[in-house]
């Protein structure tokens, strides 16, 4: 069941992500302990195995040959660090701190979160993931609301296809897969609170700034897919109507994507997207 394992890690390696070893949970008579030993374990299945990652998260790897080594036939749990050191920040959702209803609360607030990568944890929480801004994101807990922590740099997280300790597997989100879309900025809101910046300030205007660049930029082959997915996705997001958005999108591919995509092929994605969309807004909604 966890033969998946050194795959996993290596998707993970894929995507740029830095990895390390975790303890598992193990079973002991009618209980399932943390790997480690110890039965009092304060993070049970959460921990990096000392004996292989002896500074903990600073020894997160992207070699392959050290991928290798610590995962060709092990089952260990695979942690993923976050920070600039794989490019991402990742929100992490726990739900027996009603870290959803947190969440609900902040997309009604300043709107939906943009798509991007999701992990779903065994604990029956999910991971939201970020391109990382260059800013330092410090790590915290509660900062944004009950059940809602930050990890940035110096942090990590549980990843697929580790086991919970409760013996649920984490699972990669399969409408917010890395195959299928791609990594989002930090909305600004967002941003200004994890820099501690106050939400408009002039100073820096780091993700506005991205995204003017993002339009400006002409996107070759390789690119262009994901280039025509994150603008569709941001301008859905700013509530922009779909029907004008795709034909804004559709004008903008002519002009800035090295040779065009074929309309029909535009047209695909951005309904793909905007159906996504809809379908999250009349959810929110309804709950």
């Amino acid at each position: 069941m966890r033969g998946d394992v050194l795959l996993s890690a290596h998707f993970h390696l894929s995507l740029g992500l830095a990895v390390l070893p975790l303890h598992l949970p193990v079973r002991r008579g009618d209980r399932l302990v943390c790997s480690c030993g110890k039965i009092d374990c304060r993070q049970p299945a959460k921990h990096p195995i000392g004996k292989l990652v002896s500074r903990g998260l600073l020894d997160a790897s992207k070699d392959r040959a050290t991928i290798e080594r610590w995962f060709s036939n092990t089952t260990y749990n695979i942690g993923i660090a976050t920070g600039a050191v794989s490019g991402i920040v990742a929100l992490d959702i726990d739900p027996r701190h009603d870290g959803h209803e947190t969440l609900a609360a902040l997309e009604d607030r300043h709107g939906t979160l943009p798509l991007t990568w999701r992990f779903l944890t065994g604990g029956g929480g999910e991971h939201i993931l970020f391109r990382h801004p260059g800013d330092k994101i410090a790590n915290s807990a509660g900062a944004l609301g009950r059940g809602i922590d930050v990890r940035g740099d110096g942090g990590y997280i549980v990843a697929p296809p580790s086991t919970h300790i409760c013996g649920r597997p984490y699972a990669i989100s399969v409408d917010h897969h890395p195959d299928e879309v791609p990594l989002a900025d930090l909305p600004e809101w967002l941003l200004d609170q994890l820099i501690g910046r106050k939400h408009g300030d002039a100073v820096g205007k780091p993700v506005r700034r991205n995204w003017c660049r993002h339009v400006a930029e002409t996107h070759a082959e390789g690119q262009r897919n994901d280039a025509v997915a994150r603008l569709a996705g941001h301008l859905l997001r700013a509530r922009v109507d779909p029907r004008v958005c795709l034909m804004l999108i559709i004008a903008w591919n002519r002009l800035h994507c090295l040779p065009p995509l074929d309309d029909d092929e535009v047209v695909v994605t951005v309904r793909s997207i905007a159906a996504r969309e809809i379908a999250r807004r009349e959810q929110r909604h309804a709950g």
